[in-house]
């Protein structure tokens, strides 16, 4: 078990159990015998990764939805699988005007085409910009281009999509070990390579820290404006995910390679299917610790990483409610 500032990681295979208005989690050996148990402070947590086996009863959730706790689980393989979050009286999203204002911000062409445009923008030029840090040419112009010029949502994720395959072939000139992480296509489900895990990996832990920030807010996580939530329960933080994918785990990922903290010998196959190690793991939420506790300059303040996609998430919410300018977040 692993903690972070206020998330914790349960990798063990073992139970979570409420005991005393608190949680503990007993590990057990491979006969299901407990070998040790460990107290999670109820009001230290704001979320849980279940990466193993864990035996959680109804008695248990109901405390963990009564305290905002989110749940995140994770297959044997490291394929994230399904979120629990609160939804009782004591949750943040019970604003009906903030809802109705989303909805209609989302049923508005104009607005919700304005929305996505700019997140789209922030994400190229957050790409771009690791390019440049990594000296490597990569020209904005054509994708920034191509994504004013789009009249709908298909267009728009199309100009996305020619921008993030140059970007990943870009990594090649980025990434010192070729023999080992070479990129070569996209693959996601299941990752067919060594370095599309890591993407994947990585992708989806941005994806749970937005969705963290958007619950702490009155915004709806199901109403997302640049993927469709229609075939999905949650789209927003796949939106919202776009901008910080490149300005966190990106930069992690390159990290992470070029000083040999994760080498080949971190990935190991299952039944066919590539995944980390759990030392690996460790060695990557430690990593995702220092990056999400680290401040930045933003105006005149400095923030978290955390606080930098709350203030986003906010932000895109002044929009939907105020039809208040809303410019992505550019990492520079």
């Amino acid at each position: 078990m692993q903690k972070t500032d206020r998330t914790h990681f349960l990798m063990s295979h073992g139970r979570l159990r409420r005991q005393d208005n608190n949680l503990y989690f007993d590990r057990y050996d491979e006969e299901d015998n407990v070998i040790g148990t460990k107290i999670l402070p109820i009001n230290a947590i704001d979320e849980i990764y279940i990466l193993s086996k864990v035996d959680i009863d109804s008695y248990t959730l109901a405390f963990i939805a009564n305290n905002n706790i989110l749940l995140h689980f994770f297959s044997a393989y490291g394929s994230f699988r399904g979120n629990f979050f609160p939804n009782t009286s004591n949750s943040v999203n019970k604003s009906g005007f903030v809802l109705l204002q989303q909805l209609r911000a989302f049923d508005d062409p104009v607005h919700r085409l304005y929305l996505a445009k700019e997140i789209t923008r922030g994400h190229i030029l957050n790409g771009i910009h690791n390019c440049k840090r990594h000296k490597v040419d990569m020209a904005p112009e054509p994708y920034i281009t191509a994504m004013e010029k789009a009249t709908n949502i298909n267009e728009l994720m199309a100009a996305e999509g020619a921008f993030k395959k140059n970007y990943y072939q870009a990594w090649n000139a980025i990434i010192n070990n070729q023999r080992s992480f070479k990129f070569t296509i996209r693959s996601k489900q299941p990752p067919t390579d060594k370095i599309n895990s890591f993407i994947s990996y990585m992708n989806t832990r941005i994806y749970n820290i937005v969705l963290s920030e958007i619950y702490k807010t009155e915004l709806d996580p199901r109403i997302g404006f640049l993927h469709e939530p229609n075939y999905r329960s949650l789209s927003l933080h796949l939106d919202i995910a776009e901008i910080f994918k490149p300005a966190i785990g990106d930069n992690i990922i390159f990290t992470m390679l070029n000083k040999k903290e994760i080498t080949s010998t971190d990935f190991k196959t299952d039944s066919g299917r590539i995944r980390f190690s759990n030392e690996a793991i460790k060695k990557i939420e430690l990593k995702i610790i220092q990056k999400m506790t680290q401040q930045i300059t933003l105006g005149e303040q400095k923030l978290t990483w955390r606080q930098v996609i709350r203030k986003e998430v906010n932000r895109i919410k002044k929009s939907v409610c105020e039809s208040a300018e809303y410019q992505a977040f550019i990492y520079a």
